[in-house]
């Protein structure tokens, strides 16, 4: 009889938790927690942040830290919030290799609030960190193409199974256990892409949403509850109902490495998407500031990208989620400006020069970087001059891919420019010490210095 694909999944997850003492998977796994919080601490300023806060006020008082806030909260309701903060200003990290998984922001909120709520070390809560990226991730390679095409968002329908599988393992769950753990997860998992025609805030919440199913899913099966051995083959499961097509060598072969190595860091608060456009823009500008030009020197842009990427063709954005969503936006800011921070884009609004160079982008998808994404996430960025001459810049891979990787003090550095209204000088150097420290700490230590930083900023 054959081994059911969840406990195939299952077993590769215990297989890397057994080797996750790794000095590289260790070093791997604070950049992404420095990463996370430095997101989340940007989103706690964000509106869903607020309404987060006071949805889930009345959720009762724990142990476990709400990111930006001095009090606590249940386990329940911090991997909930913290989830939603982590995923506001879309800094958060995302897996290069598939279409929209953004693990950090799934996984270590349900983590860190389970580890709180258990008083667990900072090592096993870092271990657990790495195989929630591995399940989800090699669950989300089966079937990326054909899921996302259906309009399924794989921060809701595939994150949850790793954050179950972080927390199962968390728990002390065996192998079985943690199929069915991951199972449940898997069988009550959702997210809809149609977030992206207005650029609705309900995408915070598919992240919010995935942290708290995982861990509850991780709780119910400690208790006994049980999920179909067959529930991603099943002729009514999982792989059926949000793919069709999957391809199951994913979920048991051998990886160049852990998952873990496989997602991107975000340089830019924006849809990963966009930033080959971004990329592309800025090196635009500095080959016009080299001939001496302008902006004004350009009477029309075109951009040609993979179909994910081609989407995002709104050239009248007027909340910062939508432009956020917007390549003709993206690129209007990055010749500008020459970034796209959130306070870039906060200001693009009231910029009527944004606005007018915005509309001069058009978008097109190139079926040629489609047939090689998501190997490759290429864009081509062409500009006409005024003066008659045409520029053309193509982008292969976008700064903070794995392949050209944002560094351990590239998140350090935007640790300290998104948190500088948030945090003390002190307070931020104190937060970055804990998670470098995290492998001999508990993860309460770290809880603690986050809601230490922000009272100490409250008159």
């Amino acid at each position: 009889m054959a081994v059911p694909l969840i406990r195939q999944l299952a077993s590769r997850v215990v297989m890397l938790h057994a080797a996750s003492g790794d000095a590289a998977l260790v070093a791997k796994a604070k950049i992404c927690c420095t990463d996370f919080l430095a997101a989340a601490l940007a989103g706690t300023s964000s509106a869903s942040s607020g309404i987060a806060a006071r949805a889930t006020s009345a959720w009762g008082q724990g142990a476990c830290t709400l990111i930006g806030l001095a009090d606590t909260g249940t386990a329940a309701r911090a991997a909930l919030y913290n989830g939603i903060v982590g995923h506001a200003e879309e800094l958060d990290d995302a897996h290069s290799g598939v279409s929209g998984l953004h693990l950090a922001t799934t996984v270590i909120p349900a983590v860190l609030a389970l580890a709180e709520e258990c008083d667990a070390s900072g090592m096993e809560a870092i271990r657990a960190v790495a195989c929630g990226y591995e399940a989800a991730g090699r669950l989300c390679r089966c079937m990326d193409a054909a899921h996302r095409e259906r309009g399924f968002h794989s921060t809701g329908t595939v994150a949850p199974v790793g954050a179950a599988a972080a927390c199962g393992l968390l728990l002390g769950l065996d192998e079985a256990g943690l199929a069915h753990a991951m199972g449940l997860a898997a069988s009550a998992a959702g997210g809809l892409f149609a977030f992206l025609e207005n650029g609705a805030t309900v995408k915070h919440f598919h992240a919010g949403r995935a942290a708290l199913a995982g861990l509850t899913a991780a709780l119910l099966a400690r208790e006994g509850l049980i999920a179909p051995p067959a529930v991603l083959e099943a002729r009514e499961g999982y792989f059926h109902a949000y793919a069709g097509e999957y391809q199951e060598e994913s979920l048991a072969c051998d990886l160049e490495e852990p998952e873990l190595f496989a997602v991107y860091h975000k340089l830019y608060s924006a849809c990963g998407h966009t930033f080959p456009a971004i990329d592309a823009a800025l090196l635009l500008r500095r080959e016009l500031q080299r001939q001496g030009l302008g902006v004004s020197a350009i009477a029309r842009l075109h951009y040609e990208g993979y179909r994910h990427s081609a989407l995002l063709t709104n050239t009248e954005p007027k909340t910062m989620q939508e432009c956020r969503f917007s390549i003709p936006c993206v690129i209007a800011l990055a010749l500008e400006k020459g970034s796209v921070s959130r306070r870039d884009i906060a200001s693009f609004g009231a910029d009527p020069h944004l606005l007018a160079l915005c509309r001069r982008v058009s978008v097109a998808e190139d079926s040629a970087l489609t047939a090689i994404f998501p190997a490759k996430r290429a864009g081509v960025l062409s500009a006409n001059l005024s003066d008659g001459r045409h520029v053309s810049l193509r982008v292969d891979t976008p700064r903070g891919m794995p392949r050209n990787p944002a560094s351990a003090e590239d998140i350090r550095r935007k640790f300290l420019v998104e948190t500088e209204a948030i945090l003390s000088p002190e307070a931020a150097t104190a937060v970055l010490d804990a998670v470098n420290r995290l492998d001999k700490a508990p993860v309460r230590d770290l809880g603690r210095i986050l809601r230490e930083g922000i009272t100490r900023l409250k008159p």
